[in-house]
Formats: structure tokens, sequence, C-alpha cells
């Protein structure tokens, strides 16, 4: 499959009799099996509802609510905001050693982290140090 500046599909072309036929878009390689034979053998109107799903499904898993993000013992949520690709959450936290700075409040940090659901819990990605 190639894409034009547009980010348009542009199919390769099969010939049959004569004519130039577009052929099927392959599947991603990391698509388990069973989806990749499944899905093309689905109607349009089902392709539609999945394709919907899809997307619900994936602006659930990346728009994370503020209020369901909570800060653990010893760290301190010093922002949150909404992105395209999940919610960006900064924080300082406790290393967790007796004789730190940290564990008398002076934490570490700020870093940052992007924020998604994954299943029923949320996947903490860290993207380093933030300059205050």
């Amino acid at each position: 499959m190639v894409y034009n500046s547009y980010q348009t599909f542009i199919l390769p072309q099969a010939v049959l009799f004569g004519k130039t036929m577009p052929t099927q878009p392959p599947s991603p390689d990391s698509l388990p099996q069973y989806i990749a034979e499944g899905v093309p053998k689905q109607s349009d109107e089902d392709l539609h509802a999945l394709q919907n799903w899809i997307d619900d499904l994936l602006e659930y898993r990346q728009d994370v609510d503020a209020d369901d993000i909570d800060a653990a013992k010893g760290e301190s949520i010093e922002a949150i905001e909404e992105s395209e690709g999940g919610t960006v959450v900064i924080k300082k936290v406790s290393c967790g050693k007796d004789n730190c700075k940290c564990q008398s409040g002076e934490l570490h940090g700020p870093y940052k982290y992007i924020v998604r659901r994954q299943g029923d819990s949320l996947d903490w990605e860290y993207k380093g140090p933030v300059s205050e």
C-alpha cells in the first residue's frame, strides 16, 4: 500500500480479464490471523459498525478523565492535560530510599507521563523529566 501526501490510500492494482482491478489492502502484520481473515468477510454495514466501535474504543483508552488519576503515596500531581494520544500527567515522586530528602516531602521531579487505559487499569508511560 502506498500513501500520497494527503495520507489517502493508493491500492496496488491487479489485472483481471484485461481490466485493472484494485486488490484488497493487506492487514497489519501484528493482527491475529483469525481477525485478518474474518474482518474482510463482513458486510459493509458491519465494517462501518466495527470502525465506529474501534474509534470509540480508542477514544475511551486515550481520554482518561482527570478524576480517574490519583496520586499514589509519596507522589504529587502537578498538572493534568488532555491530549490527542492520551492524558499528559506531570507529577513529582518519592524514590523510596529511607535517607533521601523526598522522605521529608521534597519530592523528585517533576516528570512527564502519558496515561492511557489498558483494560480496566491505567497505563503510565514515562516520558522523562520536565523543567519547571
